[in-house]
């Protein structure tokens, strides 16, 4: 077993030991951590990826569909499905750090 190995399965086995006294709510935050912290990773893989010019060439597409009435629309029924979210109970707050990247709130 590697060094890298060992220490995943220490991280591994204290996780599991954590999750197994943690009340459903805070079990539910963990996860929600966790998969946070997974696509940031995505994110930064992702942009590291793109260049400048495919980002720029994306940002136009995205102009494009929204000046649209069809764009309109989808913008309209995806406020009201997140505005319906909010009154519902289902949102919490965002909160940044100071480089302006979110953080589990």
């Amino acid at each position: 077993m590697t060094m890298n190995t060992a220490i995943r399965q220490d991280y591994k086995q204290t996780l599991a030991e954590i999750a197994t006294v943690l009340p459903p709510s805070r079990l539910e935050q963990l996860v929600d951590f966790a998969r946070f912290l997974e696509a940031q990773i995505i994110s930064e893989s992702l942009l590291q990826e793109e260049s400048m010019a495919e980002i720029e060439a994306d940002n136009e597409k995205w102009d494009a569909l929204l000046a649209t009435d069809e764009g309109q629309s989808l913008l309209e029924k995806l406020a009201n499905e997140a505005l319906a979210e909010h009154q519902a109970g289902k949102t919490r707050p965002m909160a940044f750090n100071n480089e302006g990247r979110i953080v589990p709130g």
